[in-house]
């Protein structure tokens, strides 16, 4: 097994009802030579207290904020997080998962020796609800993976969730710094520099027990009309896509890359008016989701929206 440090980051916002079992879990992972760095984002609740326990009993546990605590958001707050510290493999981590014991040892062992190369491994999920009952032992089982890992498909859309995701130093420093205003989310960015300049591993297996409840920052839809009601706000959809356009566009611009044919057109439909031409495009190359009903909404948007100024 690779023995390298892990930089675990965890972002905290008011998370009192569940952050001690997930901090509990990274303790009892069998890779050991982790370094947990926790940022809080002006927590109100507990959250602090529990906090400051656990790293007077750990000396693996630091708090990097505890003198002065300023609401950034989630994006900017793991961006901090992930500007404290250098280390060799960095990871994601929720408030309010469970770790499975293996998930760091499971995840490193699928990185590529060479680390000049640009890195991000994620894992499948167990979605369970707030008692951890599972209401989907592997979330990603459905997905054809490599499909949506190419670099075009990637643009399109996101299946990389965050809080499974471990990327490498060398990842980290092509793809920072960034304005968080202009990404979606910290996962689909490193995704989308990894696709394009790096490699990007999956393991098929859940490693993490990924809690849904009704105070999730971001969530998994657990079924297909879930899925459907998050359509009735297309106005909100849109201002998403809009902002998956700005962070395709910056990060071809940062890495110096020229997109291919169907991401040139995706960029051309969404900054034109003439309804029209944008039906024949979106026709001839299909923009597509992971899901029925994203790509519906997304072509949705792109055909009578102009949600990008070109």
């Amino acid at each position: 097994m690779i023995k390298a440090t892990v930089a675990i980051l965890l972002s905290t916002y008011n998370g009192e009802k569940y952050l001690k079992s997930q901090i509990e879990s990274i303790r009892q992972q069998s890779y050991r030579d982790w370094r947990l760095y926790i940022r809080d984002d002006g927590s109100v609740d507990g959250t602090q207290s529990i906090i400051r326990d656990f790293v007077t009993k750990d000396n693996r546990i630091f708090w990097i904020n505890a003198s002065k605590q300023i609401n950034l958001g989630v994006k900017q707050s793991f961006f901090e997080l992930l500007s404290y510290k250098q280390a060799n493999y960095y990871m994601f981590c929720d408030q309010d998962d469970v770790w499975l014991p293996t998930k760091i040892s499971v995840t490193i062992q699928q990185m590529n020796l060479d680390n000049s190369i640009p890195q991000l491994t994620f894992t499948d999920l167990r979605l369970v609800d707030q008692n951890l009952s599972t209401i989907n032992s592997q979330v990603l089982k459905s997905i054809d993976i490599d499909t949506w890992l190419t670099k075009d498909n990637l643009v399109f859309d996101n299946i990389v969730t965050g809080c499974t995701v471990m990327i490498n130093d060398a990842l980290k420093k092509e793809a920072l710094p960034v304005d968080s205003a202009k990404i979606v989310m910290h996962d689909w960015w490193f995704a989308i520099i990894a696709s394009q300049i790096g490699q990007i591993h999956f393991v098929d297996e859940p490693t993490i027990l990924y809690r849904q409840h009704g105070d999730n920052q971001v969530g998994i839809n657990a079924n297909f009309f879930n899925k459907i009601k998050k359509l009735k706000n297309i106005i909100s959809f849109k201002e998403q896509v809009k902002l998956q356009i700005m962070q395709s566009k910056l990060a071809f611009n940062m890495l110096n890359i020229r997109p291919s044919v169907q991401i040139q057109q995706f960029f051309n439909v969404a900054s034109s008016s003439n309804l029209l031409n944008k039906f024949l495009k979106q026709e001839k190359y299909r923009f597509k989701k992971h899901t029925i009903p994203g790509t519906l909404a997304l072509n949705f948007v792109l055909l009578f929206f102009k949600v990008d100024k070109g």
